[in-house]
C-alpha cells in the first residue's frame, strides 16, 4: 500500500511539473542554472586560465597522448582499440545531443581556451580551439577589431564552429565561419603536429577539415581573419506583409554586389516578415546622428526577436533606423538562446521578468543538457523541432511553404550565405562526387533556422508525425542541393547523409593521415544518442486513421 501511494503521488507530481513547466523552469531550473554559471565563474577564477606562453607544453601533451594510443593500438591492446575523441563534456556543446563518449578513449584538450595573439598588421587572430566565441569577441572589440564571422552565442567554441558550422549575418560577404581560417594546427592519428593552409603541402587537408568533426585529427590552434570594428551598427528595419514581396528581397540583397554588411530576415508568419539591414557606422557618424541609441543586449531590453517582431507595427513600405553598439548587436540573440527560449519560458519578454530576473538569461545550456532526463530528450526529437537549413537562394520561398504547410513553426531566423566550394563535403548543386577543378566556387545560399513545436503539437496533437516531418524537410533540402546544419539533429540515414554531403576528399585524407579507426566517422559524431529512426514505424501506423495529417511516404523509410 506504501509504494502505491508513493507512486500515485509521484505521478500526481510529474503531472503538475508539466501542467505548470514555467513555474518550475522559474521557480527551480532557472536558479539552479544561475547558480551553475556562478560555479562555472568561480572555478575559472580558481583555475589557472590557460596562457598563451604554455601553449607548446599543452600541444605536447596532446601529442605524447595520442602517440602513446597509437603504439598500443599497433600492439592490438584493447583499450587502444576504441576511437579518439576530446575529454570536452557532452553537455558542454551547444548542439542538440549528447554526446556518449562512454566507448572512446579520451585525449584531454578542454584546457586548450587560450587567446594565443593577435596580428593586427596582418588581419590575423590565432587562437586554441576552445576559446569561445564570447571571450574573443570581447578580446578584440577593446582593440577595435571583430572576427570577420561572428556568430550570436558567447558560448560556442570557435573549434567546433570551424570543424562543424558556423554562419552570420555578415556570411554573404565572406563566407562560413571556416572560409575566415587561414590555418590549422592538426594533431594527427599519429601524433604528428602539421599545420594546413590554403596553399601548402597539406592544402587538401585544409579543404577537408571544415564540417569533419574532428574526423581527420585533432585540432590543438588556428589562425582566422579579424576586421576593424566600428563602434555601432546603424540597423534598418523593413516589415513585409506577403511571402512575394519578402522572398525576393531578401534574395536580392543577398545577391547584389554591394551588399549591405549584415543581412537578416525574421519571419513571424508566412505572409510577416522582416528584413534587417546592418551597416557599420564609424564613432565620427554616431557623434554626428540624431538616431535613436539601442543597447539591444542588456538584461532589461526586450529579446532582440521580440523588438524586431514590434516592427510589423509600422506599415507597408515604412522603415526604422536606430545605432545599436557593436558588441550588443554581435550578441544580440544570445538572451534569447536564438529564439528557443520562447519554448521553455514565453515570459521571459515581459517586463516584470526581464527587469527582475533577465540578468540570469540566458539559462546555463550545460546544466539544462546534464540534467535532462531521457523523457525530456524524447520528447525534443517527437515533439519538438530543432533544425537549419542551408540551400541555394532561388528554392527560399518554396522552402517558407513547405515549412508552414509540414509545421508552422514561427517565427523562423534566416540568413545569407556565400558556400563557397573547395571540393570539400559541401559542394554546389551539381558538382557533388565530381572531381575538384582546382578553382573556388561561390554560390549564393539562403538559410532558415526552424525552433519551436509545430502547431499540431502546440494544440494537443498527440500523433504528430514530428520525425517523418523532418525527414520530409531533409529530403526536399537534399533534392534542391542543400545542406543541413550538422549541429542539429539529424534524422538521415548514413546513406541519405552520404547524398547531402560529399565524402570523397574526406576519405582520401583519412586514409592519407591514418584517420581510419582512429577517430570514428562524421556519422558516428553527429547521429542524435536517441536513435529517431526508431520512431518512424508508430508514425506510419498513424497514418491509417489519419486522413487530416499529410504523410509522405518518401520520409517515412528508413
Amino acid at each position: 500500500m506504501p509504494r502505491m501511494r508513493s507512486n500515485t503521488l509521484i505521478v500526481a507530481a510529474k503531472r503538475w511539473a508539466d501542467e505548470h513547466r514555467e513555474l518550475v523552469i522559474i521557480g527551480v531550473a532557472l536558479p539552479l542554472s544561475t547558480l551553475a554559471t556562478g560555479w562555472d565563474k568561480a572555478k575559472a577564477l580558481l583555475v589557472r586560465p590557460a596562457r598563451a606562453e604554455d601553449h607548446d607544453a599543452r600541444v605536447g601533451r596532446v601529442r605524447e597522448d595520442v602517440r602513446r594510443y597509437a603504439a598500443a593500438r599497433r600492439r592490438g591492446e584493447a583499450w587502444a582499440q576504441k576511437p579518439l575523441r576530446t575529454d570536452r563534456r557532452g553537455a558542454a556543446s551547444l548542439n542538440t545531443r549528447m554526446a556518449d563518449k562512454s566507448d572512446s578513449q579520451q585525449v584531454r584538450m578542454s584546457d586548450l581556451t587560450a587567446i594565443l595573439g593577435v596580428d593586427e598588421d596582418k588581419g590575423i587572430i590565432r587562437l586554441e580551439p576552445f576559446a569561445t566565441v564570447g571571450d574573443v569577441a570581447q578580446h578584440l572589440d577593446e582593440m577595435g577589431l571583430q572576427l570577420e564571422a561572428t556568430i550570436e552565442m558567447k558560448d560556442a567554441t570557435m573549434g567546433g564552429l570551424v570543424m562543424a558550422l558556423g554562419m552570420t549575418t555578415h556570411s554573404h560577404v565572406c563566407g562560413l565561419v571556416h572560409d575566415t581560417v587561414t590555418a590549422y594546427e592538426i594533431v594527427t592519428a599519429d601524433g604528428e603536429l602539421v599545420r594546413a593552409t590554403r596553399d601548402n603541402e597539406h592544402a587538401d587537408l585544409f579543404r577537408a577539415l571544415p564540417w569533419s568533426h574532428g574526423t581527420l585529427g585533432l585540432l590543438v590552434a588556428l589562425e582566422m581573419r579579424v576586421i576593424p570594428a566600428p563602434s555601432h551598427v546603424r540597423l534598418v528595419y523593413r516589415p513585409f506583409y506577403s511571402l512575394e514581396a519578402y522572398a525576393p528581397e531578401y534574395g536580392r540583397l543577398a545577391s547584389d554586389p554591394n551588399p549591405p554588411h549584415f543581412i537578416e530576415t525574421i519571419i513571424f508568419d508566412k505572409d510577416r516578415a522582416v528584413v534587417m539591414e546592418g551597416h557599420p557606422a564609424s564613432t565620427e557618424e554616431v557623434q554626428e546622428s540624431n538616431l535613436p541609441m539601442n543597447p539591444v543586449s542588456r538584461y532589461y531590453k526586450p529579446l532582440f526577436y521580440k523588438h524586431v517582431e514590434s516592427m510589423l507595427e509600422l506599415g507597408e513600405g515604412k522603415s526604422f533606423e536606430e545605432l545599436v553598439p557593436m558588441y550588443d548587436y554581435l550578441m544580440r540573440h544570445d538572451r534569447s538562446m536564438c529564439m528557443c527560449l520562447a519554448q521553455i519560458l514565453p515570459t521571459a519578454n515581459e517586463p516584470w521578468f526581464r527587469y527582475t530576473m533577465g540578468w540570469m538569461l540566458p539559462p546555463n545550456t550545460t546544466f539544462l543538457k546534464g540534467t535532462r532526463p531521457r523523457a525530456e530528450r524524447e520528447n525534443t526529437i517527437r515533439k519538438q523541432v530543432w533544425q537549419e537549413f542551408a540551400f541555394p537562394a532561388e528554392h527560399f520561398a518554396e522552402m517558407v511553404e513547405q515549412v508552414h504547410e509540414e509545421l508552422e513553426i514561427y517565427p523562423l531566423l534566416g540568413y545569407p550565405c556565400r558556400v563557397i566550394d573547395r571540393g570539400g563535403l559541401v559542394r554546389r548543386p551539381g558538382n557533388r562526387k565530381k572531381p575538384y577543378s582546382g578553382r573556388a566556387e561561390a554560390a549564393v545560399f539562403l538559410d532558415l533556422g526552424i525552433y519551436g513545436f509545430p502547431k499540431r503539437v502546440k494544440d494537443g496533437d498527440e500523433r504528430f508525425p514530428t520525425v517523418s516531418k523532418v525527414r520530409a524537410l531533409e529530403r526536399k533540402v537534399r533534392s534542391i542541393g542543400g545542406f543541413l546544419h550538422t549541429y542539429c539533429d539529424v534524422f538521415s540515414t548514413e546513406e541519405e547523409f552520404e547524398e547531402m554531403f560529399d565524402h570523397t576528399l574526406w576519405r582520401e585524407m583519412r586514409a592519407k593521415y591514418h584517420a581510419d579507426g582512429t577517430f570514428p566517422t562524421i556519422y558516428e559524431k553527429v547521429k542524435p544518442e536517441l536513435d529517431p529512426l526508431q520512431f518512424l514505424d508508430e508514425e506510419r501506423s498513424w497514418s491509417v486513421d489519419r486522413p487530416d495529417v499529410r504523410f509522405d511516404a518518401g520520409s517515412q523509410g528508413v
